[in-house]
């Protein structure tokens, strides 16, 4: 079996997320797309919104995907985990993995940690955003939304979050952003 990785601190989650999601299972030879929230991405100091939370609203979003699987191997860590260790786990059950990232993470990925290891261990899909050139090497995924969970954070809007989980996500990001700054 083949399946797409997509890790990502997902806070919020948005339509932006599903849309890659959706592309990968068209374009990509796989059985399913592995979502999985980190607990804290080891390139930033913390979340927003609880990793708990964010891997409940991931769920909910995706539970009528059958092709969909919303992992919490690295919330239930309750520690920054690295992108080879999240690999390696999987690498033992499916014979191909895809590793889903965003444009936007392509200056930095020669410096994730382990990269030749992880390099030899995954086919690397590219998720197009804010117009970022992406090098044939590499498999790409054209789902440019304007969007991105920062600025989703500075300004919620129901038109950017997936339905199902849109007013809880709205409610939470209105109640807690004032004590994150």
């Amino acid at each position: 079996m083949n399946i797409a990785l997509y890790g990502g601190s997902f806070d919020p989650p948005h339509l932006g997320h599903v849309h890659v999601v959706h592309a990968a299972l068209k374009r990509l030879d796989i059985d399913k797309v592995v979502v999985v929230p980190a607990f804290v991405n080891p390139f930033k100091s913390g979340t927003h919104a609880p990793a708990e939370l964010r891997l409940k609203w991931l769920q909910e979003i995706f539970d009528d995907d059958k092709n969909v699987e919303v992992s919490n191997i690295e919330v239930s860590q309750n520690r920054a985990v690295r992108s080879i260790e999240t690999v390696k786990q999987f690498a033992a059950e499916y014979e191909k993995i895809y590793f889903i990232i965003g444009a936007d993470n392509l200056a930095s990925l020669k410096q994730w940690y382990r990269f030749d290891e992880l390099d030899t261990l995954v086919t690397w899909v590219v998720a197009a955003r804010d117009k970022i050139e992406v090098e044939d090497s590499y498999i790409q995924l054209p789902v440019e939304q304007p969007i991105s969970s920062s600025r989703l954070r500075e300004q919620i809007e129901d038109a950017h979050l997936p339905k199902k989980v849109a007013n809880e996500i709205k409610t939470y990001y209105e109640e807690n952003h004032a004590r994150s700054h």
